[in-house]
């Protein structure tokens, strides 16, 4: 599966990456400004998917599972969902859905659930485990009447890959449109852009996948790009490393979430931090 999507590399040509001058490293590691498309070699896919997969939900808990961390993320969802609109069921837009788990399990709670993404390879595995409504689409141009929704969910880091801010500043414009009076959108992370803008970032990361295999990365803050510029590696026993290609992720501060998302259209920006020993989770609510 890794090899499928990832190109195989030489360590020599791996190890340099890895231990460069950030400046050297970024020439290679500069992303394409589709990236994130879908395609025979694109970022997310099966090999993404696989990793996944295997990737530890919490480094401190080795025995969390993904169904555990669902939970979890579901019921910080409804906590906000009560908050916001009390007795009432708000219909959800789950984008960027990926395989489903949230959608799924916010459908086993009683809401109503459209799930997008651009991704078909993730949507065929969430319709295979519920009869749920799963769309492929492109969250700059949502398949969606105005004031159709009144919950856009963007869960774990899945909004910030546009390397051309404007494209982004139109997805929060998106937002707003399908949002009815009243609506919320819900964007939630864990990227540390406190860290990443004032340069106490962590460039290298290096997680065990089980039965000795080992994933790497390495994201080096770019300010022309602002955010970060990437690229990850899998290493088996005794092969070769398999390379992802290069990809971004934008580093915003909260006065950048309330410019932006005001000059979409919402009336209010509220942002959230949530406790946590490891990572730094976060909740943005843009609010009609």
């Amino acid at each position: 599966m890794i090899g499928r999507r990832f190109r195989q590399v030489r360590t020599e040509q791996a190890k340099h990456l890895w231990g460069c001058r950030a400046e050297d490293f970024v020439t290679v590691a500069r992303p394409d400004a589709d990236w994130w498309k879908p395609g025979e070699h694109a970022y997310f896919g099966e090999a993404y998917r696989t990793i996944a997969a295997r990737f530890p939900r919490d480094p401190t808990d080795s025995d969390l599972t993904e169904a555990a961390v669902t939970t979890r993320e579901a019921d910080l969802v409804c906590r906000i969902v009560a908050a916001h609109f009390g007795a009432r069921a708000p219909r959800i837009l789950d984008i960027a859905c990926g395989t489903g788990r949230h959608a799924l399990e916010l459908t086993r709670r009683g809401f109503d659930v459209v799930a997008m993404d651009l991704q078909e390879g993730c949507l065929r595995i969430a319709r295979a485990q519920a009869p749920i409504a799963c769309t492929a689409a492109d969250m700059r141009h949502l398949p969606l009447a105005d004031g159709s929704v009144d919950l856009v969910l963007n869960m774990w880091n899945s909004f910030g890959y546009f390397l051309d801010e404007a494209e982004e500043a139109g997805v929060l414009r998106e937002f707003r449109r399908v949002l009815r009076p009243g609506g919320m959108a819900l964007l939630h992370g864990d990227l540390d852009a406190e860290a990443a803008l004032g340069g106490q970032w962590v460039e290298h990361m290096k997680v065990p996948l089980g039965e000795g295999a080992i994933f790497l990365a390495r994201q080096v803050q770019v300010p022309q790009l602002g955010g970060l510029a990437c690229l990850s590696w899998v290493v088996f026993p005794g092969e070769e490393p398999f390379q992802s290609p290069a990809f971004f992720m934008r580093a915003r501060d909260d006065a950048s979430w309330i410019r932006q998302g005001q000059a979409a259209g919402f009336d209010a920006v509220r942002i959230e931090r949530l406790p946590g020993a490891v990572r730094r989770e976060w909740v943005v609510r843009l609010l009609v």
